[in-house]
């Protein structure tokens, strides 16, 4: 894939997501999540389950990540979760800004280290994450998450994730 003009790094804003930012974060990634499921983030961030982060570029969402959650978390590391990036900003920068935003947090959090979980299959996601400077730890896990569709239903998902961390001291 040839690399796309980036965004300079400076015109992106790193936020708490709002929920008067849904109708931005559902318009970027109409196509890979469900508004139904960015609702969901949406309302345990608010509640504290996880923190989610927003990219936004001028007013408009272009990508969000989320940290906290439960999953496969290590002591002494800051998970990192559901790294979205609308396909329009995709391999301009902004994912590494979002993970460079959760990174300066578990620094400032004085963690040793951000873990995160990735689909094995995710080849363009490995990458990026190498990098980054992450490395697989282990063998796969098994993960499992409930997807939310739109017409109000939902389902199970569970599929095998490396874990991958990276150390900040």
């Amino acid at each position: 894939m040839p690399k796309q003009p980036g965004i300079d790094a400076d015109e992106l804003e790193i936020r708490i997501a709002a929920e008067s930012d849904l109708e931005s974060l559902a318009e970027s990634f109409a196509h890979g999540t469900s508004a139904a499921q960015l609702q969901r983030r949406l309302e345990e961030s608010k509640c504290g389950l996880r923190t989610m982060l927003l990219a936004d570029l001028e007013g408009r969402a272009v990508g969000a990540v989320s940290i906290g959650g439960w999953g496969h978390q290590r002591e002494g590391s800051l998970r990192l979760f559901a790294l979205d990036v609308g396909p329009a900003f995709q391999c301009k920068g902004v994912g590494t800004a979002l993970i460079k935003a959760v990174e300066a947090i578990a620094a400032d959090r004085d963690l040793d280290e951000v873990n995160l979980e990735v689909e094995i299959d995710n080849d363009d996601a490995i990458r990026l994450y190498r990098r980054l400077g992450y490395r697989i730890c282990g063998d796969p896990v098994m993960d499992r998450w409930q997807l939310m569709n739109d017409d109000g239903s939902s389902e199970t998902v569970e599929v095998p994730v490396f874990v991958m961390v990276k150390r900040l001291v």
